[in-house]
């Protein structure tokens, strides 16, 4: 299973332990994952720790195209490359090549993310309430699978 791992750009307010936690586990059931890998960003740290622990694949969804913002503060060395062409098009590539997305802790991008997997292979959204115990709507919620799960919930559904 590919797992699009999704999380803020900065640590704050998270736990790096439970980010580890979490890689580990992952990486200790043979799944692969994506990412968009933001130099010092929550997602960059997971891949880092997934592949320590033996992870199997790391993709990257990286911008390759794009010349309006370019692509300088992604770490382009992790992972197999996937480009999305342009940033407007990196929601709908990671979902297209994740079976489920793990949500470590709400950001703007996840935001965008969890959204667009309303309509790419309707999928799973797990969020880490050991991390973030923020809800969102129910409006939004009746339209998407999400599923608020604690890190051993997560770990026993996966």
């Amino acid at each position: 299973m590919k797992i699009g791992v999704i999380g803020p750009s900065d640590f704050e307010g998270i736990d790096k332990g439970l980010v580890t936690k979490l890689a580990k586990i992952v990486a200790s059931k043979g799944h692969e994952i994506v990412i968009v890998p933001h130099k010092g960003s929550v997602s960059e740290f997971f891949a880092q720790e997934y592949l320590s622990k033996g992870g199997k694949k790391v993709y990257s969804i990286i911008p390759l195209d794009d010349k309006e913002f370019g692509y300088d503060w992604v770490n382009t060395e992790i992972g197999e490359q996937i480009s999305c062409g342009v940033w407007r098009n990196q929601p709908e590539k990671l979902n297209e090549e994740s079976d489920v997305l793990l949500s470590i802790a709400h950001a703007v991008g996840g935001m965008i993310e969890i959204g667009y997997s309303k309509w790419f292979k309707k999928k799973p959204v797990y969020i880490i309430t050991d991390i973030d115990n923020d809800r969102f709507p129910k409006r939004i919620e009746k339209k998407l699978d999400l599923k608020y799960v604690s890190i051993d919930e997560f770990e026993k559904l996966i």
